[in-house]
């Protein structure tokens, strides 16, 4: 134990240093194809979809200070109470097993966090709303079972605030209940838009939380810049907001209300986001997209999907993935379009065994909007979510 301290305490620096060289890399790699985000120019109703409370801060203070300053007071909703965060819970309730009730008290502690995190950035109690879904249970009642509450609850609140912007979570987010919220608020958007129920068109912008070991280099560094990865460069129009070196303070604090987040790790993390700039892509209509290709992020390789595709004309949808499947592990193909029920499509592996296969319905309309979420899972839980929106119609 004695020699592998030793070693680490070597290491660090070349590692620390190593960071900040492949920072260094991909601002070079990067800068060129950031755009400049105009706070005015995203209308004067803005709607901010969060899928834990903390999101809104991470991706949308700098934002928020942005819009109060112009006189636009976004809308800010929390999709689920961040009630499934296990070690939080351990260490900031002191109990060793958690019953339903740790769950209740830790959640209502993140509501009161999210509500003082943003009246430090000036937006009031009545401009955030908490849908109250249990992160615990979001992704598996969503794909497994088709429940459509989420959507309908985004949809009713999207109709009332008839939002000129929303700001989703990214579809390429590594973490599953991100994925499924960007999933969530697509399909809400394109069933008000089927309705009618939509004054105009918003437009959609998405959010990048979790990926890999972005924002590089991670820790408390405000004044490095937010870089999009450059594997994900070409897939999306991205555009940064700069943040005043008071904005990032402002930010700085808000984060700091979020004291069931400061655990070992997860904090370090999270700091990572106090940066000179705001991060936000508008990506391209695909119907071929990756989901971080060949990097590792489970230690069961046939559990990370890599790409997703559709072929429009055989009606076949593929998700590869990064090993090789497993029939004891869960795959599964959501298709949803407005006015029909969720779909789980029959799905099989390839003969080499590194593609889920699909065949959509023969009612499959391209010209609609459409949802097609892959997912892995094992033992009843979902692991890994990647969701290829068609958004025609969709998009202003």
């Amino acid at each position: 134990m004695f020699w592998f301290a030793l070693l680490g305490l070597v290491t660090l620096p070349g590692i620390h240093w190593a960071n900040f060289l492949l920072y260094q890399h991909q601002r070079y790699a990067a800068e060129p194809f950031l755009l400049p985000l105009l706070a005015p120019a995203l209308g004067g109703r803005v709607l901010i979809v969060a899928p834990h409370p903390d999101d809104e801060v991470l991706g949308c203070a700098g934002l928020i200070q942005h819009l109060l300053q112009h006189g636009i007071s976004p809308l800010v909703i929390v999709v689920t109470d961040g009630d499934g965060f296990n070690a939080a819970i351990r260490l900031k309730l002191r109990e060793v097993r958690i019953n339903p009730q740790d769950r209740v008290l830790f959640a209502t502690m993140r509501r009161t966090e999210t509500l003082s995190a943003l009246k430090l950035l000036g937006l009031p109690p009545s401009h955030v709303v908490f849908l109250g879904f249990s992160e615990r249970t979001l992704a598996e009642s969503w794909l497994l079972k088709g429940d459509s509450q989420p959507i309908q609850a985004l949809a009713e609140w999207m109709e009332g605030w008839q939002p000129t912007t929303v700001v989703l979570p990214s579809r390429y987010d590594d973490h599953p209940i991100h994925a499924v919220v960007c999933s969530l608020g697509w399909a809400a958007l394109a069933e008000l838009k089927e309705m009618h129920r939509l004054r105009q068109i918003p437009r959609v912008l998405e959010v990048l939380v979790h990926y890999g070991e972005f924002p590089r280099p991670q820790g408390l560094h405000p004044d490095c810049k937010l870089l999009p990865p450059t594997d994900l460069l070409l897939l999306a129009r991205w555009y940064a907001l700069p943040l005043s070196p008071f904005q990032r303070e402002r930010k700085w604090r808000a984060l700091q209300s979020y004291r069931t987040q400061q655990v070992p790790l997860t904090w370090r993390f999270l700091k990572s986001f106090v940066r000179a700039n705001e991060l936000f892509a508008e990506p391209f209509p695909l119907t071929s997209q990756p989901d971080r290709m060949g990097e590792l992020r489970s230690l069961l390789a046939g559990l990370d999907i890599v790409r997703v595709q559709v072929d429009t004309s055989s009606l076949t949808f593929t998700a590869k993935l990064r090993g090789k499947g497993n029939r004891r592990f869960l795959y599964g193909v959501q298709w949803w379009q407005p006015g029909q029920a969720p779909k789980l499509l029959p799905v099989t592996l390839s003969d080499d065994k590194r593609s889920i296969v699909a065949t959509l319905p023969p009612n499959f309309d391209p010209m609609r909007p459409t949802m097609l979420t892959a997912f892995t899972g094992f033992e009843g839980h979902i692991l890994d979510v990647a969701p290829l929106p068609l958004t025609k119609g969709v998009r202003p």
